[in-house]
């Protein structure tokens, strides 16, 4: 609606009675692209229908040859083992001038191939799945004439927070600011603005849902400005409230079962008062299987089943190149403090240190997990 009206509301025609590529007729289901760096995996290249990653060449990232995975999703349906979160499959590596012509191929396969009886099965996940991977490199490489090179990816890099002082290339530099789940409140909105206007800074927000104010030159007068207006400094906030992320859920959202950026903030509260904030998990948090905030790739996952029941997973990574297995299918709202406590404690007392502590929980037996907790299913 906002895109085919006028600045006074009325309707106008769009710009195209046809989308370039569907045609009339669109496939019930969205289509997500994601471009990654070497260095910073924060968007998860694999959970997206096309991720690229670029390659550096004698260590440099010049942008020339990139890695392409394609075939990924979260989301999936309680109740319906025909779905599932899925990660990208690695179809080879290409150059930087066939990166638009490889996506739009295959966006065109999903158009040709994709499922239109079954709204669960209209993603590019499945068909590439059901089509092969190996007849879609042919179809890549025959039909679109794409030079589709066989390769072994690259390892991927670890999300990045990018909180507080960073130096950059041009002599100035960024400020990361940690943003609870993406909520620009009022007072921090006041202190972001009057830092922008003071100083002409330029802002970028990343795909922690943090927001980064750019092009700094004098960091003492930043700070100034950020302390007067109480914008916490990053050092302030816990490793733990850091990495935790939430969709919005209830009640903006109609899709949601239970809450999630209303309520994870006060799990938070209560962990770091348990002398758990200093534990550096990744916590991403849902309302409902569509999974918008990414838990199923998160090292601790959790998302709404019922009116106030949770699923638990644990053992996503960082890097994200992993699905989180089930440590518990339904818990109330009411014990997930509880849970939530009894593992982030094993892991500071068990994980071993240098280890990461979605690696250590995939390498744990959910059975023996959940003995360390100290609740069973419920």
């Amino acid at each position: 609606q906002v895109w085919s009206t006028d600045d006074e509301g009325r309707t106008v025609a769009p710009i195209q009675t046809d989308e370039p590529i569907y045609g009339a007729h669109y496939l019930p289901r969205k289509f997500k692209i994601g471009i990654a760096h070497a260095a910073d995996n924060s968007i998860d290249a694999r959970t997206q229908d096309v991720g690229l990653v670029p390659v550096p060449v004698d260590g440099v990232v010049d942008g020339s040859l990139w890695d392409l995975w394609s075939g990924g999703g979260l989301g999936q349906s309680h109740n319906n083992p025909a779905t599932a979160p899925l990660l990208g499959l690695y179809l080879g590596r290409i150059p930087r001038a066939q990166v638009v012509a490889a996506v739009r191929a295959i966006a065109i396969l999903q158009k040709e191939k994709g499922e239109r009886r079954d709204r669960k099965q209209a993603r590019w996940k499945y068909t590439i799945r059901r089509v092969g991977v190996s007849e879609v490199k042919r179809l890549l490489r025959e039909r679109f004439e794409i030079p589709l090179a066989e390769a072994e990816p690259q390892p991927l890099a670890a999300g990045r927070l990018f909180l507080g002082w960073h130096e950059a290339q041009d002599g100035s530099g960024f400020y990361g600011i940690s943003v609870e789940n993406g909520r620009i409140r009022p007072e921090l909105r006041k202190g972001i603005r009057a830092a922008v206007e003071a100083l002409g800074l330029r802002v970028r927000l990343t795909g922690h849902q943090d927001l980064l104010l750019c092009g700094v030159r004098d960091r003492e007068a930043l700070l100034r400005i950020l302390d007067a207006h109480g914008v916490p400094r990053a050092e302030a906030v816990s490793p733990l409230r850091s990495y935790a992320m939430a969709c919005p859920a209830k009640p903006t959202c109609g899709l949601a079962m239970t809450e999630a950026e209303n309520v994870l903030p006060t799990w938070m509260d209560e962990l770091e008062a348990a002398g758990l904030g200093d534990v550096a998990v990744e916590i991403r948090m849902t309302g409902c299987p569509n999974h918008c905030a990414r838990p199923p790739s998160a090292e601790i996952g959790i998302f709404g089943y019922g009116k106030n029941d949770h699923v638990v997973l644990v053992g996503g990574s960082k890097r994200g190149d992993r699905i989180a297995r089930t440590l518990y299918a339904r818990i109330p709202g009411e014990r997930m403090v509880e849970v939530l406590t009894g593992l982030l404690r094993t892991v500071k007392e068990r994980a071993p240190a240098g280890v990461e502590p979605g690696d250590w929980l995939w390498e744990q037996d959910p059975a023996q997990l959940r003995g360390w907790v100290g609740i069973e299913d419920a």
